[in-house]
């Protein structure tokens, strides 16, 4: 009985702190991270100050690094080592470009905005030590775009385009969807998603008929 009531409380468990981390998000994203305070995120959560603290036991600074690695985590795991286990580098830009568009998506708020997103750019709020590991993070997935890009400049279907400024380029453009995208919007999410292909793809690659063989 031990062993299965265990089990049962794991999910719980973690789905109360993606609940802290999304709200916390919302809050810092409304009121700024230094006026911010975490009465503010208990109460909207629905649990005391204690109870936020038994989830994050440091306070602000180590609530936003666990929100921004968070989001982290989950780009690793849904688009970062998808996207290493496709060896076509179109294929894989694809996929990088429309995994990362659905978690911003996913994650917007009924109002629009997505604010793990918006906050994962928010380094300057983090100790030195938690800044260098986020922007490791960051780093790795640069450059894992910036090696896609050079791959198919190798093969002759990048656009005399620079594969860093590219690189950069579409992860502005990705990121720039958690501030204006709408669920309630003309477009759904997978058109949004379409619309996002063709901007990214069309703005590196070269047309089909122009490539070398």
């Amino acid at each position: 009985m031990r062993t299965v009531k265990k089990s049962a409380e794991i999910p719980v468990e973690q789905n109360r702190l993606e609940q802290i981390y999304r709200v916390a998000a919302r809050i810092f994203c409304e009121k700024g991270f230094d006026a911010a305070s975490m009465s503010d995120i208990a109460e909207a959560v629905g649990i005391t100050k204690a109870g936020i603290y038994h989830y994050i036991p440091g306070g602000k600074k180590d609530l936003l690094y666990a929100i921004m690695s968070y989001g982290m985590d989950r780009l690793e795991r849904e688009v970062i080592v998808p996207a290493r286990r496709i060896p076509d580098a179109e294929s894989r830009l694809r996929a990088m470009v429309a995994n990362h568009a659905r978690i911003i998506l996913q994650g917007s708020t009924p109002n629009g905005h997505n604010p793990v997103t918006i906050l994962n750019d928010e380094v300057a709020g983090l100790t030195p030590v938690q800044r260098r590991k986020i922007i490791q993070r960051k780093r790795v997935y640069v450059d894992l775009a910036r090696e896609t890009l050079e791959q198919l400049k190798a093969e002759n279907k990048l656009k005399d385009v620079d594969p860093t400024v590219a690189s950069f380029s579409i992860f502005g453009m990705l990121l720039w969807l958690s501030r204006w995208y709408r669920p309630d919007g003309q477009l759904t999410q997978e058109q949004v998603v379409d619309e996002m292909l063709k901007l990214a793809l069309g703005a590196v690659l070269r047309a089909p008929a122009r490539r070398r063989k």
